[in-house]
């Protein structure tokens, strides 16, 4: 089991076997889901507290106990209140696409003809194989075949009960703003500004900002903050560099400035943020 790193162009898993389990907690140095996308399918589950989900243009609170079906491709981020969630992500034609009989009923899925049912309450559950996939992926003896039985049976009952649409042909504006997403990933050390990020898809700097609004529900230039804050926390657990390089390494050319932007987001100062990582992951070695 591995906590999750939200590198987008990261292999999950294997060739063999494309499905890597992921759980997530605050002292987590990317606890925030910052707004990304991958072509694996997702499968998440909120353990405690809840999680502000926004996939494409719709925000929703996802309670304990709640489980969301993230399609590929989707753009999706999330804001957790005292949360603790855990993903499954995997790559669903990697693991049925050679299979010809399964192939024939997933083909709709694999080419985002259907869209599914996403969200699934403690009322409202999909099979209990949902709930095994989370359990069976911190360390069954039979991982891969429990997995495999487990997302096969998903699908059949989303198919058998008709709990899916055809997907729309309106163009979404998600697919938009994702190269500005890139972009933000690549330059966050550089200096940023709202006319430099609606310039990458050619938008009046006013306009794009409403319709980043509008996708993400925060606007591009604390977007930009918190993605910054995201990456400071993950070398602070992380490495041993100081406070003001990290600040530099991350685009803030001022370490009291960091400070002040961390601490609006984290709740803490950097240096008692980096102690508490490290005594966290201390903790977790010794179980």
């Amino acid at each position: 089991m591995q906590k999750i790193d939200y590198l987008d162009k990261k292999q999950h898993g294997s060739a063999e076997f494309p499905v890597e389990y992921y759980y997530v907690n605050s002292t987590h140095p990317r606890y925030r889901m910052a707004f990304h996308w991958h072509n694996e399918w997702e499968l998440l589950r909120v353990m405690e507290g809840e999680l502000s989900l926004t996939l494409d243009e719709e925000q929703h609170l996802i309670k304990k106990g709640d489980i969301v079906l993230i399609p590929g491709e989707t753009l999706h981020g999330g804001e957790p209140m005292d949360c603790v969630y855990e993903c499954l992500v995997f790559d669903l034609y990697g693991l049925f696409g050679k299979t010809e009989a399964a192939k024939t009923h997933l083909r709709p899925f694999f080419c985002m003809d259907f869209v599914p049912t996403r969200f699934f309450t403690e009322e409202d559950k999909a099979p209990a194989d949902v709930l095994d996939i989370f359990s069976n992926a911190s360390g069954s003896p039979c991982l891969s075949l429990e997995t495999l039985s487990a997302i096969a049976n998903l699908f059949s009952w989303l198919i058998k009960e008709g709990r899916y649409q055809k997907a729309s042909d309106e163009s979404r504006w998600s697919s938009r703003i994702k190269p500005v997403l890139e972009y933000i990933e690549a330059h966050y050390n550089e200096e940023l500004s709202l006319d430099i990020l609606a310039g990458v898809i050619g938008m009046n700097a006013r306009y794009f900002c409403k319709i980043f609004y509008s996708l993400t529900h925060t606007t591009p230039m604390n977007y930009v903050n918190s993605y910054r804050i995201e990456q400071a926390t993950f070398l602070l657990e992380f490495t041993d560099l100081s406070i003001t390089q990290i600040a530099t390494d991350c685009g803030f050319w001022e370490s009291g400035y960091f400070t002040k932007v961390f601490k609006k987001y984290k709740g803490t100062t950097p240096q008692r943020h980096r102690l508490a990582l490290r005594a966290e992951r201390l903790k977790s070695k010794e179980r």
